[in-house]
């Protein structure tokens, strides 16, 4: 029997989505059923906006950052619009909705779900925070674009004999500052499940230009909270989150009023999800692909497709929206240890 697939991709972008709906149509197409994208996540539910994807036209963007189909922060349940995005489904003739992007993107999909329509989910962030699965698409490439862009600063740094402070994306959870700190000669790092404090990265800097009598190395992830810093005041998005991007300003401030001297601030925003996605991410993306299928043609929904312990797992979309996948606050301890 035949079914006609459609599929979104959400929230903030990565390197693996472009192979991931390639894999998608390649699979579909080879057992007789179609695929068609909607732009810009579920705005283009909302306003009907799709394309046809199949194998041949996806070819091209294989081992491409980003995503072809676009993606938007759009919340149609905030703004009642979830009739439209059931009437857009309708009209297309569609069985099956893959909703790919983080806890946002999947939480919508939960909703979809538990209004009858089929839907499986899968995790796509950088951040690598979606509760249930072990990676998230586009991790394993952001780690290795953090990873090659500090230590390509890091040698300007110690010729000019200043410490540098980077600050990484990754929201409420520390996976991918630490990723990048524990690939880098950065002697701390913070990240928003703790431990380490802002003194205790000032004594870590200190430290490590004492005994290597060159400049110092922190990595910061943009989630942390600093004591005596209210950022209640930055904007958010439509799913109510916060714009955090700039806390290592502020860190490079108050290291400069502990120490006495500048450190280099950087903020590695987009660079983290570009680049060519690395082959675990090639191999995460064909994964997903044909496990979601396989769920949908089992008629599985209201799920993520999901990997745990290395091997597939569902997890309810209830279970996932409104839950992080934190690091443990002592594994950090133990990551930690090995720093600089």
């Amino acid at each position: 029997m035949h079914l006609r697939f459609a599929v979104l991709t959400g929230g903030g972008d990565s390197s693996g989505i472009n192979d991931f709906l390639y894999f998608l149509a390649q699979r579909l197409e080879r057992e007789g059923h179609s695929l068609i994208g909607f732009r810009r996540s579920w705005l283009g539910l909302v306003n009907n906006d799709a394309v046809e994807l199949d194998r041949k036209s996806l070819a091209q963007y294989r081992f491409t950052a980003g995503t072809l189909l676009g993606t938007e922060r759009k919340n149609p349940i905030k703004d009642g619009q979830m009739d439209l995005v059931l009437n857009s489904l309708k009209d297309r003739g569609v069985d099956v909705l893959i909703a790919m992007g983080g806890d946002d993107t999947l939480g919508v999909a939960n909703h979809l779900a538990q209004m009858g329509f089929t839907v499986v989910g899968v995790a796509q962030t950088i951040d690598d925070d979606v509760y249930g699965t072990d990676r998230s698409l586009g991790y394993y490439t952001a780690i290795y674009q953090g990873v090659n862009a500090v230590n390509s600063m890091v040698n300007s740094n110690v010729a000019h004999d200043r410490d540098m402070i980077v600050e990484i994306m990754g929201r409420d959870a520390g996976w991918l500052a630490l990723g990048i700190a524990v690939n880098t000669p950065a002697c701390a790092c913070m990240c928003p499940e703790g431990p380490m404090s802002l003194d205790e990265m000032v004594n870590a800097m200190n430290e490590y230009r004492r005994i290597n009598g060159k400049a110092a190395l922190a990595i910061v992830s943009e989630g942390i909270q600093l004591e005596g810093v209210d950022r209640c005041g930055l904007q958010r998005d439509a799913f109510g989150n916060l714009a955090y991007a700039g806390v290592s300003y502020i860190v490079g401030d108050l290291y400069k009023k502990a120490t006495g001297r500048n450190a280099r601030v950087q903020v590695m925003g987009y660079l983290l999800r570009g680049g060519t996605p690395v082959p675990q991410d090639v191999e995460l993306a064909a994964f997903y692909a044909n496990y979601a299928i396989d769920l949908a043609l089992e008629g599985t929904t209201g799920v993520l497709a999901a990997l745990k312990d290395g091997k597939p797992a569902t997890v309810p979309l209830s279970e996932v929206m409104g839950r992080k996948k934190l690091v443990d606050p002592e594994y950090l301890k133990q990551q930690f240890k090995l720093l600089g």
